[in-house]
């Protein structure tokens, strides 16, 4: 629990005035499965931008994964049906030049393997991962319909799946975001996968070093960390949001080495804006020509405090004690049309740092 202020929420969601968003819990995921099944996607495009709230947003969005993925278990116990998923993968590259990595596994049955070896399949059969590294934008892309068409038909993802590589455009490190896609035949009354294999402990490590061996290259450091499977649908935003969380780590431990070798420990400003976005300005309180900043854009789905939490806590943790909140909800751009990372000088930056039990 924490004292003393907190970021107001500048997201804009929608009217609220989609028949969708007026169901209680039955009547909705009724309404939800007979628009997959007659692969009406629009309806559910139209009621997430209608949704009024956060928490309206994410109750759509959970019926929409749990109907998607759990097609005929519903009515049938006894099926045996497909679980597709998709294992976030965050790669954070180390190059001293430009830099290409492939788009694919070159051998992703061994990766397979080890979930195997590792006791992390339970019940699962006729398991794999596509070979293909994904970017976000293609699992976004996926349709509900489709997962849910997948599912009861217990086959595989289909291969459209497209690759992409990874792209290294300056020196230094950079973060990276990538899926392995995957499906496994699981009776229906049974655990999947990403409940089974929901442990990384027990297999996380050996993952993540066939990996990495695969997709190292002379002179180019990659270390890929590995987030538990999740089902198609909801593996997007937990990636997105392992990817924000492991780019501000990282700019947090270089920035502030870099402040306090130039002119002592810096002032952090955590403010949001009317792009929907949360950011963290560091400043001198020395010199006013040094600042810094990192900018985290907002997911409907995403928990303001919990990333407020998260962003504070790294923060504390890296001892960067002198950390303010904007109370109010500031432009995107400043006078001059640059990113505004708020500054200890800013009005609007006065309230003091809340108090973490």
């Amino acid at each position: 629990m924490k004292d003393g202020p907190t970021l107001p929420d500048p997201r804009r969601f929608g009217a609220g005035d989609h028949p969708f968003n007026r169901l209680a819990e039955d009547e909705l995921r009724s309404e939800v499965r007979e628009a997959l099944i007659g692969a009406r996607d629009e309806d559910v495009t139209a009621a997430l931008r209608a949704a009024p709230t956060r928490a309206a947003y994410a109750k759509l969005w959970r019926t929409v994964c749990d109907v998607a993925h759990h097609a005929g278990s519903d009515q049938d116990k006894t099926a045996v049906v497909a679980r597709i998923f998709a294992l976030p993968l965050v790669i954070v590259t180390g190059s001293r030049r430009p830099a290409t990595l492939p788009g694919v596994i070159p051998d992703v049955a061994a990766v397979a393997a080890l979930f195997e070896q590792h006791g992390a399949l339970g019940r699962t059969r006729n398991f794999g991962f596509s070979n293909a590294l994904c970017p976000l934008e293609t699992l976004e892309r996926v349709k509900p319909s489709g997962v849910y068409a997948w599912t009861r038909a217990a086959r595989a993802a289909p291969r459209e799946l497209a690759p992409s590589a990874i792209t290294i455009d300056e020196p230094g490190e950079q973060v990276h975001l990538r899926f392995l896609a995957g499906a496994g035949i699981t009776p229906a009354a049974e655990p999947s996968i990403v409940e089974t294999a929901s442990n990384i402990g027990a297999w996380g490590m050996p993952v993540t070093r066939a990996l990495a061996a695969q997709l190292n290259q002379p002179g180019i450091e990659v270390l890929p960390l590995v987030r538990p499977p999740l089902d198609l649908l909801r593996a997007a935003h937990a990636g997105r949001r392992a990817q924000l969380e492991t780019a501000f780590n990282l700019f947090v431990s270089n920035a502030v080495r870099r402040f306090r070798s130039a002119t002592g420990d810096p002032v952090a400003v955590i403010s949001a804006h009317d792009d929907a976005e949360v950011r963290v300005g560091l400043s001198s309180p020395f010199d006013d020509a040094i600042v810094d900043g990192y900018r985290w854009p907002l997911h409907p789905l995403d928990d303001l405090e919990r990333i407020t939490d998260s962003i504070t806590g790294l923060l504390e943790e890296c001892r960067v004690n002198d950390l303010r909140f904007a109370p109010e909800i500031l432009p995107a751009l400043d006078a001059r049309g640059r990113i505004w990372y708020a500054r200890t000088g800013d009005a609007d930056t006065r309230a003091a740092a809340p108090q973490r039990h």
